[in-house]
């Protein structure tokens, strides 16, 4: 009529046992959905941030080709129109500092496509190609420079990708 110990169902968990068990259980489920959750949020918005950075670089790229395309223009010109030529250069310099600017804004220090360094080097070489073309000095040298440094930032800005 008694059972024994050793008769006892071997299935048999106490009451305190299947409590820690089913919390364990609804903790694990709790952190695998939040794991979900964090992935299908996570993963777009990493995305998102790459596609805004290869947008960046690719409008940069444009702006600088142009630029390239206008300093190509300048030494073909005999002067007439150089001063108008050198703006859209420096609007095209400008757009791609403002550019810089944005990545930089968004991504912090690590979103820096192009130093400083280098965009005020070409604007530095505008100012001065333009004040010896307002004298009326020669300014094979200057254009020369200009040109130098657009291609050196092409170059540059192709190879960030």
């Amino acid at each position: 009529m008694y059972r024994r110990y050793s008769q006892v169902n071997e299935d048999y968990v106490p009451d305190g046992q299947k409590t820690r068990n089913r919390i364990k259980n609804v903790i694990i489920l709790l952190l695998t959905a939040a794991v979900i959750a964090l992935c299908v949020i996570g993963i777009p918005a990493l995305q998102s941030k790459n596609g805004a950075r290869n947008l960046y670089i690719s409008r940069m790229q444009t702006e600088c080709s142009e630029a390239v395309r206008q300093a190509t223009v300048l030494s073909r010109n005999a002067g007439a129109d150089s001063a108008l030529i050198l703006s859209r250069i420096r609007s095209n310099i400008s757009d791609i500092s403002l550019i810089n600017e944005l990545s930089i804004g968004q991504d912090g220090p690590s979103g820096r496509l192009i130093n400083e360094e280098e965009i005020q080097a070409i604007t530095s070489t505008i100012d001065q190609y333009l004040s010896f073309l307002t004298t009326g000095m020669d300014t094979g040298e200057y254009q020369t420079n200009l040109q130098n440094t657009l291609y050196t930032l092409q170059e540059r800005l192709n190879s960030i990708n």
